[in-house]
């Protein structure tokens, strides 16, 4: 093999194992996050938050400890339906865990009804192959 040949392959190669190093920095931060997730919910004590907000916050942590999940497995498994998905689980948590008017409530519920039905009707069988 020569020169040019071994860079052009180094070249490819360097962006998916970069996204590698990513993916395995973020799941330290999901362990880290799921591990202080579960602290939280046995403590059973929120300091100056009522019951409200103490559910409000176990949810913004555990939707960012999925969405940061599917995150990585978007950047391992490089297909359309893996970045679709997170960008359904990221429009979900803003309206699980947000408080927004009911326009913004509105442009959510039509943004991942977009998403899913793209997904149902204009996705092929190659879309849900993963590249290697």
């Amino acid at each position: 093999m020569n020169a040019r040949g071994f860079y052009n392959k180094t070249i490819k190669r360097l962006p998916s194992f970069l996204e590698k190093i990513v993916a395995g920095i973020l799941l330290v931060g999901v362990v880290y996050g799921g591990f202080r997730l579960v602290v939280d919910v046995f403590s059973f004590t929120a300091p100056d938050t009522n019951g409200v907000e103490y559910i409000e916050m176990l949810l913004e942590s555990a939707f960012s400890v999925i969405i940061v999940i599917e995150f990585v497995r978007m950047l391992v498994k490089h297909s359309m339906n893996t970045i679709v998905e997170v960008l359904i689980f990221a429009i979900a948590r803003g309206l699980v865990a947000g408080h927004e008017s009911a326009l913004y409530v509105l442009i959510r519920v039509v943004a991942i009804a977009v998403l899913l039905g793209s997904r149902k009707y204009l996705f092929k069988d190659f879309d849900f192959i993963e590249e290697d």
